[in-house]
């Protein structure tokens, strides 16, 4: 079964001195500040973590480097509304982001994007199905890059928990990009087996996913997400 890795926010004790100048915190503050402080310690370590690739896949003379759905560690996906993700290296060009229907191979959504911007958020008319499964490229690539939906119940106990886990991060105060990387936190945790693969795998795609969900990031913020991203191209490590 599925093991979901939850992650609680110690409540540290308050001590109060006496003497204490007004011009000091209120106890009640301090608590906040050391949570706080805590809580910045344990969300930056997600820098630190790298998950393993399924394989590579470029396209373009080696330019475009396809990051997401379905290339990280896992194919099986949390979002029903994904977000697409690759590198470019080479000159801005127009292309066409292609989806289709792993069974069927019919498109299921097509999308005009520039290699430039790097990524681009499914807006289809319709969330996509859980457990199916789905391919996508960008126009000029020899390979699809296969993903899942997760299945229902399981979507639906992650949602759950992400909700929980956005509470209490709001009720200490954290900010947009501390919940954020929490999140992606839980997501890296969060074990998938395979009945046709041994190991235990999580789902990186959704984990990426949340990092763009930061509405007016700070510049600090954009700086280390665009080089965790591009760092997953360069990486030697590959699992095939």
């Amino acid at each position: 079964m599925f093991n979901q890795s939850f992650f609680s926010l110690a409540l540290i004790p308050v001590i109060s001195f006496g003497g204490v100048s007004s011009e000091i915190a209120t106890p009640s503050s301090q608590n906040r500040q050391v949570i706080a402080q805590q809580l910045t310690t344990r969300v930056a370590s997600f820098w630190q973590t790298r998950p393993r690739k399924r394989n590579t896949s470029r396209s373009l003379t080696s330019q475009v480097c396809a990051i997401a759905p379905g290339l990280l560690e896992t194919y099986q996906v949390w979002s029903d509304r994904p977000l697409f993700l690759w590198q470019s290296q080479g000159k801005n060009k127009d292309l066409q982001l292609i989806l289709r229907d792993y069974e069927t191979q019919e498109e299921v959504w097509t999308q005009k994007v520039n290699t430039a911007d790097q990524k681009v958020l499914y807006s289809g008319k319709e969330p996509l199905k859980p457990g199916k499964r789905y391919q996508w490229q960008l126009s000029g690539s020899q390979t699809w890059a296969t993903f899942q939906i997760m299945p229902a119940d399981q979507r639906n106990q992650i949602q759950l928990d992400l909700q929980a886990l956005e509470q209490k991060l709001k009720a200490n105060k954290a900010s947009s990009e501390e919940i954020a990387l929490k999140k992606a936190d839980y997501f890296r945790n969060y074990e998938i087996k395979h009945k046709e693969e041994k190991g235990i795998f999580h789902p990186w795609s959704d984990a990426l996913q949340t990092l763009y969900t930061v509405e007016n990031p700070s510049p600090a913020f954009v700086k280390e997400r665009e080089t965790y991203i591009a760092n997953l191209c360069t990486d030697s490590t590959v699992t095939k």
